[in-house]
């Protein structure tokens, strides 16, 4: 599981969290979740926080005091709820006494019931939710409002598609993070409607116009 984790972090803590894409619930073999739990806390534990503009940051401030605060917020409820806490928490990251910034914040064995896992926190905060099999992950990706984008990971290729197709999200990303531009991006339910990039974006800027003609008879 290694090698999924750079993704993994990458996905859930773009822009600090603060991304519509932002991969925050993490989906595990129940089987596996233990292993996963051990490599997990220590990546976490070496992302660092501080001045974005610096190449060596992972995670900067969020945009303002209210969303720090709504992001705190949060993460009592998801230790009110019963998550476990597997890393961060509560309050500023070590050594920083002002600004905006929030520990980088990973629970685990959490229930997709679970108002951290059902809301868009917008900020470091991922949830682990444990499935048993392929139909499982599949219902509890889909058990959910938003319908904008998910990432599968996995070296079995065939298996990633395959569930991938049954993701009800507008994009879906198979082991990358990559973003292409002329595909469409835009999402299901909650997510909005419409798209945008490539020729799907720029229909929407265009004026169809029917012409409806039937020959006459002599």
């Amino acid at each position: 599981m290694h090698y999924i984790m750079p993704l993994v972090l990458q996905g859930g803590f773009l822009n600090s969290g603060q991304a519509c894409v932002a991969g925050t619930r993490i989906l595990v073999p129940r089987h596996r979740l233990a292993e996963f739990e051990q490599i997990a806390r220590e990546a976490v534990s070496q992302v660092k926080s501080g001045d974005p503009r610096k190449a060596d940051t992972d995670i900067g401030p969020m945009v303002s005091a209210r969303q720090w605060e709504r992001v705190q917020n949060y993460i009592r409820i998801g230790m009110e709820e019963g998550a476990a806490l597997l890393a961060g928490g509560a309050g500023r990251p070590d050594g920083f006494h002002k600004g905006w910034f929030v520990k980088p914040t990973l629970f685990t064995n959490a229930s997709n019931q679970m108002h951290i896992a059902r809301e868009e926190i917008f900020g470091p905060v991922l949830t682990i939710i444990p499935y048993t099999d392929d139909a499982d992950a599949v219902a509890i990706a889909n058990d959910t409002t938003y319908g904008l984008s998910a990432i599968v990971l996995g070296k079995d290729i065939e298996r990633c598609e395959r569930i991938a197709r049954l993701i009800d999200a507008g994009r879906v990303l198979v082991n990358t993070l990559a973003h292409e531009p002329r595909a469409p991006f835009g999402g299901f339910k909650h997510s909005g409607l419409g798209r945008e990039m490539g020729k799907w974006g720029i229909s929407a800027y265009l004026e169809p116009k029917t012409l409806m003609m039937a020959s006459t008879q002599a």
